[in-house]
């Protein structure tokens, strides 16, 4: 298990390394803001969409060496979707398109309405957002870290209880149907024997 530490991108903490100043003007009174906080990047997240883009809920687990506008990013272990900031300094939840464009976008299916200032994303609270049947503010949308070891649980249980896909039902019928023909064929050319 490897342990992350992600320190936001920031010009205070090259300022800092200098020895110049590090107060920032991000927060009135205050000499630091999020954005120079360490954060552990959690391995796993786990994401339930009650209503919406339902499609989106599941388990995101970190893609190694890879960043979102300079963040981590974390893949859906079960389809082509991914956890990422936006360039608008806001986390959200998109897929193949928003891959395309590097990420470098604002759309997403799900997102946080709140700028994370470096926040991962399961410390923001509320303010996630879907877009069906248009932008909607959801209190029932969670995103929360998860232990490693749930990802490789829930994947022997697919194992365990995977359901062989049964082709579709028009082809089982006509399977069925030329099942019966080849049959009636057989049994004509054991009566042409006999005779």
């Amino acid at each position: 298990l490897k342990v992350r530490n992600f320190t936001p991108p920031s010009t205070h903490g090259l300022a800092r390394a200098m020895g110049g100043s590090t107060s920032c003007s991000c927060q009135e009174n205050s000499s630091f803001c999020r954005r120079h906080e360490i954060h552990i990047v959690p391995q796993v997240l786990e994401v339930h969409v009650p209503r919406g883009c339902k499609w989106v809920s599941g388990l995101y687990k970190l893609v190694d060496d890879a960043k979102a506008n300079r963040y981590p990013l974390w893949k859906s272990v079960d389809a082509d979707i991914f956890i990422y900031s936006m360039n608008n300094g806001r986390w959200g939840i998109g897929a193949h398109q928003e891959k395309a464009q590097g990420f470098d976008t604002e759309t997403a299916y799900v997102f946080n309405d709140t700028p994370h200032e470096g926040l991962m994303p399961h410390h923001l609270m509320g303010g996630w957002m879907h877009s069906r049947p248009a932008w909607t503010p959801d209190q029932g949308i969670k995103c929360r870290e998860v232990d490693v070891s749930v990802v490789l649980e829930r994947t022997d249980e697919k194992r365990k209880h995977k359901v062989p896909r049964q082709p579709p039902k028009i082809m089982q019928q006509a399977a069925a149907k030329q099942q019966a023909v080849n049959q009636a064929s057989s049994d004509d050319k054991c009566d042409e024997k006999l005779e």
